[in-house]
């Protein structure tokens, strides 16, 4: 699973993308989970690999919540 789900971000992730502004966000759940003692996770906004639709590996995509939170969100995108 790990391995696919690297795969699929190596995939999405275009060449003109600002890592370090991933990066500024992976060190925010990072933070966040080392001084509230939550865990929190990056979240694609629009998954990797939906079932209607795929987003992108771009901060745009990305939101911080609580692990909790995406492990109820799951793989979905909600199409309005």
């Amino acid at each position: 699973v790990d391995r696919k789900r690297h795969a699929a971000k190596l995939h999405r992730t275009p060449p003109w993308v600002d890592l370090e502004q991933i990066k500024v966000i992976y060190l925010e759940a990072a933070r966040l989970t080392k001084d509230i003692g939550i865990k929190y996770d990056v979240d694609h906004i629009i998954p990797l690999q939906g079932e209607y639709v795929s987003g992108l590996h771009i901060a745009s995509n990305l939101q911080v919540i609580t692990h909790i939170a995406n492990m109820i969100k799951g793989n979905r995108y909600e199409v309005l």
